[in-house]
């Protein structure tokens, strides 16, 4: 895991060479709520697609056709015939075969797509970045301050140790009161019987379950996936229908065994044109050879894309199952809390209680969206902050805990054990729901 996180972290600073200036506005974001693999689909997207679309539609860098004219063509028919050859489609006829001289056949290997590439790319552009949107426009609502609590903490490394620990200290208040108002049943009607029944059947997500952060985590990420894999079948379709789902391994192939990509039938360099003159009283139909320039951009572009797509849709897959799995776990939670208490030396693994309480502590008070949060704090600043903060809640908690129970001490005398029993009470159920143990 370790190899994989440095690879990508490379591949990210390469990226954001690659990009220049451009990519100059991701590198300065002093907080991030997501990962390499989701940037890589909103954003690195995004970059080179708005870059393919300035190169094929600026006719700086690239004449878009170029006609063949009889001689006796006026400059003006010139201008008149390319025009009209580029806004309508033309079609392929191999060298080896003759032009049909019927105008029905002709049209079943047109090239219909060359003038509206710019315009796809932008679309393709726009639905990379509509995860992100769902992802920044539903979070809003989580009742969280994600971004301003995330800022809050990472400026506060520059800061002197006593501003450090009163914004530490802010961040855990913060935290600790958005945990304990996760009640599924703290309002509507019948609240009391939906709680006491709640607890043998209820499947439910949303902010009062603590779950709604993460819930909405993985589906963005399940969005990002099937967002890769639509745009391969919908430059399939936009390409014509000619299987685009397997182009890049044509262009292995021929890389490999021809050692040329040859003429691709995808995007031919060489078309014809039919249209209709007329002169006076006169139509003449004219068939003109024409040359593609674009199209020789159009190849290259849309075999990064393939290649591109391709990888974004592999990684985002891993990165959705991966999600998937972390939340569906049922340790996961737990096992964070441990790592951060060990660090502040709170807790004892030796101690049943300790572990009985640790467990309760990650599963009924900070549950999937407070351990959530604490990841991303972890991602963007360092782990002694976070582990302050976790200690922080954790003696919260003890001490709601102890305000709501009474304890019998534990006694140890002759080889014998004392049993403990925690009674809290009824209004305080999803701190501590009571239990027996022996120590």
């Amino acid at each position: 895991m370790y190899i994989l996180n440095y690879t990508i972290l490379n591949f990210s600073f390469s990226l954001d060479s690659i990009l220049g200036p451009i990519g100059l506005y991701e590198g300065l974001r002093s907080v991030r709520d997501d990962n390499f693999i989701d940037r890589m689909s909103y954003y690195y997207s995004n970059m080179f697609l708005l870059f393919f679309t300035v190169l094929v539609a600026t006719e700086d860098f690239v004449e878009p056709i170029h006609c063949w004219c009889p001689e006796e063509f006026t400059d003006t028919e010139r201008i008149y015939t390319q025009q009209l050859c580029w806004i309508s489609n033309t079609y392929r006829v191999p060298f080896s075969e003759p032009i049909p001289p019927q105008f029905e056949p002709r049209d079943n290997d047109e090239v219909t797509y060359y003038q509206w590439v710019p315009l796809i790319l932008l679309l393709m552009a726009a639905f990379f970045t509509f995860p992100r949107q769902v992802w920044k426009y539903c979070s809003q609502h989580s009742g969280v301050g994600i971004k301003k609590m995330l800022t809050l903490v990472a400026e506060s490394v520059k800061d002197e140790p006593r501003a450090q620990e009163k914004k530490i200290q802010m961040v855990a208040d913060y935290i600790d009161a958005w945990c304990t108002n996760m009640k599924p049943y703290r309002s509507g009607m019948y609240s009391s019987v939906r709680e006491k029944y709640g607890h043998y059947c209820s499947v439910g997500f949303g902010r009062h379950y603590g779950n709604y952060l993460v819930t909405l985590c993985v589906f963005v990420k399940l969005l990002f996936f099937l967002n890769a894999i639509g745009q391969l079948y919908f430059l399939n379709e936009f390409l014509g229908g000619r299987d685009f789902w397997i182009y890049g391994y044509e262009v292995i192939y021929k890389v490999i065994l021809e050692h040329n990509w040859g003429q691709s039938t995808r995007f031919p360099k060489v078309t014809l044109c039919d249209f209709d003159l007329r002169q006076l009283e006169n139509v003449q139909r004219w068939t003109l050879q024409c040359v593609l320039p674009v199209n020789l951009y159009n190849e290259k572009i849309f075999i990064f894309l393939w290649f591109w797509i391709s990888l974004v849709a592999f990684l985002s897959f891993g990165n959705f199952i991966y999600s998937l799995f972390i939340i569906l776990y049922p340790r996961q939670k737990t096992s964070f809390a441990k790592k951060y208490l060990k660090m502040e030396n709170v807790y004892d693994r030796g101690n049943f209680l300790s572990r009985k309480m640790v467990r309760k502590f990650a599963d009924n008070h900070l549950r999937q969206d407070g351990i959530f949060l604490l990841k991303l704090l972890s991602f963007n600043t360092s782990t002694v902050f976070v582990s302050k903060i976790t200690n922080i809640l954790w003696e919260k908690y003890r001490e709601r805990v102890h305000e709501v129970g009474r304890t019998v001490e534990n006694e140890f005398y002759e080889g014998k054990r004392k049993t403990v029993r925690y009674i809290p009470e009824p209004n305080y159920g999803h701190l501590t729901d009571g239990y027996e143990s022996e120590v």
